[in-house]
């Protein structure tokens, strides 16, 4: 049998019980004795009505007591107790529109303990005792009746299992103080009855009305002023709540406040706040206080099981002892659930618990509810503040993006140094974007790859990763659908692969606590530079410095400036094609003399300042006069020709291949040390004697050889003078010796070296 059942059948065999044991008392009883039974009864229900307050008795056994000594029966303590008691809880609950069934209990449970006393008492004191056998019988009705109150409360709160609440020390101060003050009542009580009868015993009984009227009167008084303070204490907390929760800054410093002003209208026993914001992405946050047992696990795993973050109570829900929700500390409390809101978005939960019953005054409840409201329109206010300054700050920072974007352009207007003009959008883009490192790259699609060849954020190992060019085949796999972004791809680090130069890293250990919108170090943001159909290159950019993934509306800002890269690459090839033009040999494809003075000169600045090593050769075609002699001038053009086209056929996009004069050329190798400067002129000298040169008007073919003089910079010159003439005596050297070979100016004779 359930436990409510087994308390219902206790409940229901009490009342029945001694309700038949008083019907059956009075019934077999005389009327003169049914009289006497009845008028104890009407003082014990003016007793119980003159009670201080409906939980505390005691009244009762001025009358109760002094009774059993007077009649030594104990059907009077039976029939007077709960008639008495029963009738007025009955009247008093019917004045207030309810009735309970644990009234009669209520009433039943006190006439038994009495009953129970009053028959030890009658069995272990004669009716004819001396007085000190009746004053040792009084003190037996005392305990006894102490012992069995308490057994009578063991016993049903046992049964509706809050034995645990059963506070024995109270029971034993309350009960006691009230039976050692109705003692001396009840002597007199006795010994008035002794001589003048019920009237006797009536006129000592008045004395029991004057205390009780003073004790209620002292009773209302203290709860007057408890009440008093309690208003006075909420309405201090309602005005420090909006100085206090209203002007607090940040989430935790708000809720912090509240849980304090919470705390002093009823002591905080443990408390649990889960905020979860506005954003889904952004995880839940737990603030606990308080004796707290449930960890944060816990308590998040219950406000999503509840649903609270789509469903918050926007009222106060309170919960006693072993019915609250969701525990939080340990014995019992009064636990209250209410969500922190306003109108338009739920900002998370609080659970509160306490020991004080105070807080279930209306005015208590109100007052909790207006702080957490004060506490989400504080929040809401917080984070409309937050999205103002992000708000301005994004502003602020699109207008500074567009006045650099007009700045790049106009800086670009003139310029036509590919590297400087990538280099000024780079540094522009890392301003702008934040961006720590950026990187422009171009592609050669003879060699299908593309070369670094501007950055920002990359000074200390630029140097190194621009002599490293990047394969096509890296890069262009990502251009595809599933990284796009606008025109532009992200290509996440999941995604990436360990590759030749180490551009791409993929790590095994995956960080499962990451948000989804975190930057991770070795994620990419590529733009590609298009023109037209026309791969030109592409720019990079990683670590944002908000370590966020970049919105679309970054992406569009960054393919803005990868346009500026675009215009400034066709700028630039549209310059240097006229200016190719402009200093090109009149009969050949190379450049002509000027150029070459130039170019020369610009290579020795450029290596003056990084301190690397380039080459100079002088070529000449062997017996070239036999040829026009033989052949005529006409033919020799086209030797001329196709010497040039073979030259820059073979020639890298950095090398300058010129005409110096007549059958003469030279050629620069950019960037080529010394050790690879013969290879490199040795190779040109092989390729050109390979070759057979298709003379229309002979209708045959020619071969022809040539001679190379190398001189190497800073080696053999560090000017262009010096450099000319030391590989024109390598030259000569070389045609000397037996042509159709190269000579390196460092490997001469002295006598040749100084010819």
């Amino acid at each position: 049998m359930k436990r409510a059942s087994l308390l219902r059948v206790y409940l229901l065999v009490a009342i029945s019980g001694t309700a038949m044991a008083m019907l059956w008392t009075l019934s077999t009883s005389t009327w003169a004795t049914a009289q006497t039974l009845l008028f104890y009864a009407a003082l014990i229900a003016i007793a119980a009505w003159v009670r201080v307050d409906d939980e505390a008795s005691g009244f009762e056994a001025a009358v109760a007591f002094a009774a059993i000594l007077v009649l030594h029966d104990p059907a009077v303590a039976l029939v007077s107790v709960f008639a008495g008691t029963a009738a007025y809880l009955i009247v008093r609950d019917s004045k207030r529109g309810t009735f309970r069934f644990e009234t009669l209990y209520d009433a039943a449970q006190l006439a038994l303990s009495y009953y129970v006393v009053a028959g030890l008492y009658a069995s272990a004191v004669a009716r004819n005792a001396p007085l000190m056998a009746k004053l040792s019988g009084y003190v037996l009705l005392v305990v006894g009746y102490l012992v069995a109150h308490i057994a009578f409360v063991a016993i049903r709160q046992g049964l509706a299992g809050n034995a645990d609440a059963i506070d024995v020390r109270r029971i034993l101060i309350t009960q006691g103080r009230m039976l050692l003050l109705m003692s001396p009542v009840v002597a007199v009580e006795v010994l008035s009855y002794s001589a003048y009868g019920k009237l006797g015993f009536v006129l000592a009984f008045l004395p029991v009305l004057l205390v009780a009227y003073s004790m209620r009167n002292e009773t209302n008084a203290v709860r007057q002023n408890a009440e008093l303070t309690r208003r006075n204490r909420e309405l201090s907390i309602l005005t420090e709540s909006a100085s206090q929760i209203l002007t607090a800054e940040g989430d935790q410093e708000t809720l912090r406040r509240m849980v304090a002003l919470l705390g002093r209208l009823a002591k905080l026993k443990a408390c649990a706040i889960v905020t979860w914001g506005v954003n889904p992405d952004i995880p839940a946050t737990v603030y606990r206080h308080g004796f707290c047992d449930p960890t944060d696990q816990d308590i998040l795993a219950w406000v999503e099981s509840a649903g609270f973050a789509e469903s918050a109570p926007s009222r106060a829900f309170v919960f006693h002892n072993d019915q609250r929700r969701f525990p939080l500390s340990e014995g019992n409390a009064i636990q209250v659930l209410i969500g922190i809101q306003t109108a338009e978005v739920i900002y998370g939960i609080l659970v509160y618990e306490t020991e004080d019953p105070s807080i279930l005054k209306s005015g208590s409840m109100n007052l909790l509810t207006l702080l957490v409201n004060q506490a989400g329109v504080s929040l809401q206010d917080q984070l409309l503040r937050r999205e103002m300054v992000e708000k301005t700050t994004q502003l602020e920072a699109q207008a500074a993006t567009k006045s650099l974007i007009l700045e790049v352009a106009n800086g670009l207007i003139g310029s036509f140094d590919v590297d400087a003009m990538l280099t000024r959008i780079a540094l522009a883009i890392a301003k702008a974007l934040g961006f720590e490192i950026v990187v422009f790259a171009l592609y050669d699609a003879k060699r299908e790859e593309f070369t670094r060849r501007a950055h920002a954020g990359l000074d200390d190992v630029w140097e190194e990763m621009k002599k490293k060019p990047v394969s096509a085949a890296e890069i262009k796999p990502f251009f595809a659908e599933e990284f796009r972004v606008s025109n532009s791809y992200f290509v996440s680090h999941k995604a990436l692969q360990q590759s030749e130069h180490g551009l791409f890293v993929k790590h095994d250990d995956e960080d499962q606590n990451r948000r989804p919108d975190e930057w991770h170090e070795n994620d990419l943001l590529i733009v590609p530079l298009l023109s037209a159909d026309e791969t030109m290159g592409y720019l990079s950019v990683r670590d944002p410095q908000d370590r966020r993934v970049p919105n679309t509306e970054t992406v569009q800002t960054l393919e803005i400036f990868a346009l500026q890269a675009v215009t400034a690459l066709r700028s630039a090839r549209q310059y240097e094609e006229i200016r190719r033009l402009t200093f090109i040999d009149g009969l050949t494809s190379a450049y002509n003399h000027r150029y070459f003075q130039e170019a020369l000169a610009k290579e020795v600045h450029r290596h003056a300042r990084s301190g690397h090593e380039f080459a100079l050769a002088m070529l000449d075609i062997d017996n070239f006069k036999r040829i026009n002699d033989t052949f005529g001038h006409p033919v020799g053009d086209e030797i001329l020709k196709g010497l040039v086209d073979e030259l820059m056929t073979n020639a890298r996009d950095t090398d300058v291949v010129s005409r110096y004069g007549g059958e003469e050329f030279a050629i620069i190798f950019a960037g080529t040390p010394a050790l690879s400067s013969h290879d490199a002129a040795n190779r040109m000298r092989e390729l050109v004697a390979k070759r057979e040169f298709a003379i229309a008007s002979a209708g045959r073919t020619l071969r022809v050889t040539v001679s190379i003089g190398v001189a190497v910079y800073p080696h053999d010159g560090a000017t262009t003078t010096d450099l000319v003439a030391r590989a024109d005596a390598a030259l000569y050297f070389a045609k000397k010796n037996g042509k159709n070979q190269v000579a390196m100016a460092g490997e001469l004779p002295v006598e040749s070296a100084s010819a």
